[in-house]
């Protein structure tokens, strides 16, 4: 639009030029050549000036009403500046033409000003537009969708100041007050009070006190243990958070994160990067206050949330409620610094109330009440016995309206009352002997795959187990194929009964997308399901298995197929990247846990990672390098550098992936295979470092070390040579490089980062002991470099003075008999 009107304005200044006077000339002669030409051009300017108002007005509503339009399917908070802006415009283009031409200029040149400022600001709002979209994620609302809404009439409660401090503390413009916990049993409501808390007017109202003059962002987030990574991890965390607040203000892209790229990933550090600007800023003049559900859902380490608390919770113009179970890493940190409450002694009232909705709603219970007036005290007991689970008062509600719906009397209520089990581990426990034993085996095998799945299965995943029943090589067989919901919708009905049959109601279909391939994702009822099953029952699922059965490689040859099934993959767009990267990664963490639990010395999954390498080498076709090198390279930490060279492989990240039974298959199969260029798989299994897109649950589930021993063996074993200089690292040995990685991971810790586990610590002295043993040089570990030279106080610090003395013991010893080796060679 700009361009337009210069090429316009250009025009019309010429036919103004040419109705000046010339100086030099005869006056009468001029004048007399001025007022012609003016009739004349007349009706050019008139054109000109018609040509400017149909252009500018059509092309302008065109482009801010699609703008405004882009911005409503975002749900992003509409700029009104930009209408104010295009009313002005249109304004002074209607404006009474007048004759003067200073008058006339003035008047264009006042249009191109505006002209060019509304082009820098819609330019603002597209690139606002592009920020916000690129921290959207498919899963985001998810949870939010799951959790079912409050009764109108429960809940309430909470905004009562006799009973709770919630609404001072909403209102509460003391510094200190920034922090709220509700705390609670697993299935006691949390969620749902989150949810009515969040969305409910009265929350707003309170805050405003707060706020004043001030705007007001909020946003939400709930964690789901059982969910997609982004669901339970710190990622999601942040990244929603930064989502609904940016929404909220679009104008603080500008100010935050002007020149971020939409196509390109955002990482944890860039996301609290991009917080702690937002945090700091002086003239905002918004204020935020966040919704965080579940703290004890993380996925990783109670100490890596209240890590993030802290940091969100650092700036005075943002206040938190969170809720947790009882757990002691967040009661030591909420203790002092914040008020909260244990929802248990606000629900009773509420949950009666619930079950009489419930059941009052029956025209078959009606009937009972008006017959026996002691039917309405079930409703009573229920409240008392359910000590403040909702989920247990969800479970009896259904199966008493279950029997109500069948015409039983009030007899058989009272007796399903008084035989319903007093905790929920009793009632799972029931649910899963009322199974029929034709289905217990299947019912036991579902169950094992989804404890063990790191992210909840579309339906059609299941439909594989069948198939894996007829042909253990199934996945190795299936056809490179593209897979769509057309395709297999016809089969869901059968499969949802299915899972239903086998299952009970301990498993939940849901009607949606699947975020990775295909749709109906299968999820557990609740939490407390899994847990069950993982902590109490995990052995007597197995014991129902009549034959071999692991989970762990039915999940990898699952993968497989959903990988060669994978539709419109392109790895050249970060969207299949991420598809790609993270099923594969996915594939190698069950293919660990199933070596892991083998007692076999030999792999029972080569062909199935072989396929792996092969399915996705046929998904990069057209790209030049190989397809490991669609992941995200790994960031420097000092002087811990990674650089591959363009010759990254499989074999390395199954190194990576500490998959020693693979790759010693692999290197009996041809030796050749240790010969590699760019990073040697030795410097891959001492530093095996890499991006993920989901967290692997030997890390957050147990102490499970990241250097693998047994993979550093191996590859010494078969002649990987510790002293190999390694010229992307600036002619670095491989043993230098493992002692650089553990200074800096030693200096981090000091620092305030994660302190080093026992048994990562354990793995490095083993591995310098190996490394010793096969050559490992002394020069290497005394560079001239003081930076460097560190390395040694850092290895007596985190390894203390005996083993660190036994190490030098063992390179004087290697020393000395390298020295008499040499010595024998020159007699000979």
């Amino acid at each position: 639009m700009v361009q337009q009107c210069r090429e316009i304005a250009e025009e019309l200044h010429k036919v103004i030029d040419r109705l000046h006077m010339r100086e030099g000339r005869s006056k009468t002669i001029e004048s007399s050549r001025v007022f012609f030409q003016g009739f004349w051009k007349q009706r050019d300017i008139v054109s000109l000036r018609t040509r400017l108002e149909a252009d500018h007005h059509s092309a302008l509503s065109a482009k801010l009403d699609g703008l405004k339009k882009t911005q409503d399917t975002l749900a992003i908070n509409y700029d009104a500046k930009l209408d104010q802006m295009r009313t002005d415009i249109l304004s002074l283009v209607r404006q009474d033409r007048v004759k003067e031409e200073g008058m006339q200029m003035a008047q264009l040149a006042s249009l191109k000003t505006k002209l060019d400022a509304l082009g820098k600001e819609h330019m603002a709002c597209i690139n606002q537009n592009a920020v916000i979209r690129s921290l959207y994620f498919p899963v985001l609302h998810r949870r939010w969708g799951q959790i079912p809404n409050a009764d109108k009439t429960s809940n309430t409660w909470i905004f009562d100041a006799s009973l709770t401090s919630f609404t001072a503390w909403l209102a509460s413009a003391d510094e200190d007050d920034g922090l709220f916990c509700i705390t609670g049993r697993a299935g006691s409501g949390k969620s749902t009070l989150m949810k009515f808390v969040s969305e409910n007017p009265r929350t707003l109202e309170y805050l405003q006190e707060w706020t004043g003059t001030t705007k007001l962002c909020t946003a939400s987030y709930y964690f789901w243990n059982q969910g997609y990574e982004m669901q339970k991890s710190q990622e999601g965390l942040f990244q929603s958070l930064l989502y609904e607040i940016l929404k909220s203000v679009p104008r603080l892209v500008e100010i935050v994160c002007p020149s971020r790229l939409e196509h390109e990933e955002w990482r944890l550090e860039e996301l609290k990067a991009t917080f702690a600007r937002i945090a700091t800023q002086e003239d905002l003049e918004v204020k935020f206050c966040f919704f965080i559900d579940g703290l004890d859902e993380y996925n990783g380490a109670e100490e890596d949330v209240v890590s993030a608390l802290k940091f969100l919770s650092a700036s005075k113009d943002i206040k938190i409620c969170a809720s947790t179970r009882p757990r002691s890493v967040f009661e030591k940190f909420f203790s002092n610094r914040s008020r909260t409450f244990d929802i248990k002694g606000f629900t009773k009232e509420d949950m009666g109330r619930h079950v009489q909705r419930e059941l009052a709603e029956n025209d078959n219970f009606q009937n009972l009440e008006d017959a026996d007036s002691t039917s309405a005290s079930i409703m009573k007991v229920i409240a008392e016995r359910a000590q403040g689970v909702w989920l247990w008062v969800f479970l009896i509600t259904r199966d008493l309206v279950y029997a109500v719906n069948r015409h039983e009397g009030v007899d058989m209520l009272w007796n399903i009352v008084n035989l319903f089990p007093a905790d929920l581990e009793e009632y799972f426990e029931v649910i899963l002997k009322r199974v029929k034993p034709e289905y217990l085996e299947q019912m036991s095998q579902i169950f094992l795959i989804t404890v063990d799945e790191l992210q909840p299965l579309p339906l059609y995943a299941f439909s594989l187990l069948e198939s894996e029943r007829k042909n253990a090589a199934y996945a190795i067989d299936a056809p490179i194929r593209p897979l769509r919901d057309r395709d297999v919708e016809s089969q869901y009905p059968e499969l949802k009964w299915r899972i239903q049959n086998r299952c009970s109601d301990l498993l939940v279909v849901n009607d949606e997308e699947h975020p990775l391939f295909l749709s109906h994702p299968v999820d557990f009822l609740h939490r407390t399901v899994r847990d069950f099953l993982e902590d109490n029952y995990y052995s007597q699922l197995q014991a129902n298995l009549k034959g071999k059965f692991s989970s762990t490689s039915t999940l990898c040859k699952m993968c497989l197929v959903m990988l060669k099934s994978l539709p419109d993959i392109d790895l050249k767009a970060p969207l299949s990247i991420n598809k790609v990267i993270g099923l594969t990664d996915e594939l190698l963490y069950y293919a660990y846990e199933t070596e892991r639990a083998d007692q076999s010395p030999t792999s029972s999954l080569v062909e199935v990672l072989d396929a792996v390498d092969s399915v996705n080498t046929h998904h990069a076709r057209g790209v030049r390098n190989h397809w490991t090198h669609a992941r995200d390279p790994v960031g420097e930490r000092g002087l811990d550098v990674y650089r591959e060279g363009d010759k990254y492989n499989f074999l390395a990240l199954a190194v990576q992936a500490r998959l020693v039974k693979y790759v010693r298959a692999k290197l009996d199969a041809n030796s050749n295979n240790m010969r590699k260029g760019g990073r040697p798989l030795l410097d891959y299994a001492l530093r095996p470092r890499r991006i993920t897109p989901i967290s692997m649950r030997y890390h957050s589930k147990r102490d499970d070390p990241s250097v693998n021993v047994d993979m550093v063996r191996l590859l010494l074993d078969r002649g990987a040579d510790p002293n190999q200089q390694v010229h992307l690292n600036d002619g670095k040995s491989v043993w230098l490089l493992f002692l650089l990685s553990i200074h800096e991971t030693v200096l981090r810790a000091h620092k305030g980062g994660t302190k080093p586990s026992g048994s990562l610590t354990s793995a490095w002295y083993q591995c310098c002991q190996l490394l010793i043993q096969h050559g490992a040089q002394r020069n290497s570990y005394l560079p001239k470099t003081e930076s460097v030279s560190a390395v040694g106080s850092v290895l007596r610090d985190l390894f203390g003075s005996a083993k660190t003395d036994a190490l030098e013991e063992l390179l004087d010893k290697k020393e000395q008999e390298e020295q008499q080796s040499k010595g024998s060679c020159m007699i000979m």
